[in-house]
Order: structure tokens, then sequence, then C-alpha cells
């Protein structure tokens, strides 16, 4: 079978060369880890045994409105549409999933597009059609496609051939801007300015990183404020250590944000992910919030096993597990040295399951600082200097 389905049949736009590229690999690696994984995912259940009897059919012509790959065994009749998010037509997918209906009770019908989210039109779709009939429907983005295709890759041992078919199909998302973030790459991190392809491929999988991580937090009213992102050439010239990334909450005020704030920082030596929340003690009013909050803070890092504190400009700086350190503030010369208190986990850069676990504590940490307060907002004169983060 061809990879290159599409090329072959003077195809050329993007949904068609992924389509070729993607069931064409797909059908010629092992069909069971990643072919029968990706029905999964998607809800589909086949066999392994008719997956190696499964033939595929691109672009077939089945009347005014045809799939765009059809894939049939003794148990499967699948029909595959690819569409960019905007340009899907429900009342032509409807026809298209009823005539599958009408052709195999097995049918079911795949529907690709760009975006992290289902599109509506499938619950018109669903809606459009009578009950016992919505159940074939399923969606999957690129994006997803790609994380679980690389997932797999990492979990199996394949041979250079595999590797390098599964490879050539990624390296396609990624030019295509389909590739989420996934972590990573170990080689790249241990290259890391040694090699000026492995720079580049670090600080663009740190902006996979921050994009991914920005559409995560944005329905959590969590925004991003600020970015130390150095220009190409000095990349290229100095490979700086990290990537750094402030956020905050939308309700609070940005006269506050100089006193501390929600951060994310990306260490490309040492291959860590930082992400926590920053407390300017430099500000009076700031320090002495967290002392108040000490006890509050302790019970905190009880609950959370992987939080840590790190003291800027303290002998020991961490990051440490022992909460009790932020009480250097109250002394004399922890008033004097330490400069930024930092409420802090450290994840492995390499993982590739890392965003939802990330936002999830940063979405906690968000409350916390909130509640607390941990910020010092100026309200009116006569009024209190501390305020709850966002009231």
């Amino acid at each position: 079978m061809s990879l290159y389905a599409a090329e072959d049949r003077a195809r050329s736009t993007r949904e068609e060369i992924l389509l070729s590229r993607l069931f064409g690999t797909l059908f010629m690696v092992n069909r069971e880890g990643y072919l029968g994984g990706l029905f999964q995912k998607t809800g589909m259940s086949v066999a392994p045994a008719d997956l190696a009897t499964l033939q595929i059919q691109f672009w077939p012509e089945l009347g005014a409105y045809s799939p765009d790959v059809v894939i049939e065994g003794d148990s499967t009749l699948l029909f595959v549409v690819a569409r960019r998010r905007n340009a899907l037509d429900v009342e032509n997918l409807v026809r298209l999933a009823e005539n599958g209906w009408k052709l195999s009770p097995r049918f079911r019908l795949l529907l690709v597009t760009d975006g992290k989210t289902q599109p509506g039109e499938v619950e018109e779709m669903e809606n459009a059609l009578p009950k016992q009939r919505r159940s074939p429907l399923a969606w999957i983005g690129w994006s997803q496609i790609y994380s679980f295709v690389h997932q797999t890759l990492r979990s199996r041992e394949e041979n250079a051939t595999t590797r390098e078919l599964i490879g050539a199909l990624l390296a396609l998302f990624a030019a295509e801007r389909l590739a989420p973030f996934v972590g990573f790459d170990g080689g790249d991190l241990r290259n890391y300015r040694e090699s000026i392809p492995s720079v580049d491929r670090v600080y663009t999988t740190a902006g996979l990183l921050v994009s991914d991580f920005d559409a995560l937090l944005a329905e959590s009213k969590i925004r991003r404020i600020s970015t130390h992102t150095p220009g190409v050439e000095e990349i290229r010239s100095k490979a700086p250590r990290s990537l750094e990334v402030r956020y905050a909450d939308e309700s609070w005020d940005p006269a506050a944000l100089a006193g501390g704030g929600l951060f994310l920082k990306a260490d490309y030596l040492v291959g860590e992910i930082h992400l926590g929340f920053e407390s300017d003690t430099t500000d009076p009013r700031a320090r002495a919030l967290l002392v108040e909050a000490r006890q509050h803070i302790v019970r905190l890092f009880e609950k959370e096993p992987d939080l840590r504190v790190r003291l800027a400009g303290a002998r020991k700086p961490g990051p440490a597990r022992d909460a009790s350190l932020i009480a250097q503030l109250e002394t004399h010369e922890g008033a004097a040295r330490i400069s930024r208190v930092e409420l802090v986990y450290i994840f492995d850069g390499e993982r590739d399951d890392l965003l939802p676990v990330m936002a999830e504590k940063f979405i906690a940490l968000r409350d916390f600082a909130g509640r607390l307060p941990l910020l010092p907002l100026q309200r009116q004169a006569g009024e209190s200097q501390f305020v709850v983060a966002g009231a």
C-alpha cells in the first residue's frame, strides 16, 4: 500500500494528505498496536484477528457525497471524513451517515477535524439522526491522533523501519502545526547548547507547551500576562537556559501583579518544568501576607506531597519540602536577604501526560493564593491595604 495515496491521485489539500499518510502508515505497521488502538480511542472495538483482514479504499465513489476513506472487514464498516473545522456540512454528513446505515448495520462514521474540542456540528448530527443511529458517530482531532501515535511509539519496542515510518508521520503533523505538547525529547535536551537543530526543536516544543497550557487554562479564567522569549538569533547564539512565563487570574488587579503571581518555567538544561506561585518579599505588604498565612501554607504542604518552597536569596534557597522555612521572613536577616518566595511543583519535562496535571495544580494554587490572600492589592484610602486577590 502506498503512503502517498493523496499525491498518487492528484489530491493536495492538507486533510487529504494527512489522511493518506495516517492510514497508509497505520496499515503498514503493527495494526493491533496502532490502528486497533486508534479505533478504541474513538469508541470502536475491532478484534485483533479482524484487524489483519481489513481493507481500505481512499475517496471511493459512493454517490453525490462520499467519504474520504472506507475501511471494511468482516465486522467493520467505517467511513472517515476529514474537514477543516469551519467547513463542516451537517446536512451532507447526516445524509452520508444514513447511507452508511443502509449499507450495513456494522456502519460507523468518524469525523476528523482540527481543534482540541468536539465541534458543535457533531451534536447537531446526533440530534438529526434517529436515536438508534447516534452511537456510530465519533469525532477525533488531529492533535489527539498525534498524541495517541506518539505515546504508542514511546511505549513499544519497535524495529527501525516502524520507527522511521511513524517518525515521518509525526513529522508531517508537526510541519502542519498539528502537534500538541507531548513532553520534551530527551535527546534534544541532552544535546541542548551543542546542536542548533536541538536548540530549535527544544524551543519549538516549549512554544507548544505554553500555547497548549494557555488553552487549558482559558476556561478557568487564568491568562498569560508575560513571556520571556528571546529572539531566534539569541536562541542560536546563546541557547538560553530556560523559558519563563507569568500568569494571572483575569479578576486580579494588574497593579498588584508586581508583587507576585503564577509562573511556569521550563528549564532546558535539567529537563524540568517548574510551576507555582511566587511572591516578591521586597514588598513589605507581600512579606507580611506570607507571614500571616504561614500556617495555611504548612497545611497546604501537608495535603500536597509534591509541593516545595524556594527562597530566593536565602542561604539554602531550596526547593525544599519544609514549608516552615517561610518563618525566616520574620527574622531581621530573613527580611533583608530573601527577595522572593516560591511555592513550586517540579515536573519531569519528558513526561507526555503533563498538561492536565499541571493545569489542575495551577488552578488549585490560583484559588489558594486568592483565598488567603497572598497578593497585596491596594484599596481606596481609609480601607485595609490587604484584600483577597480578585475581590
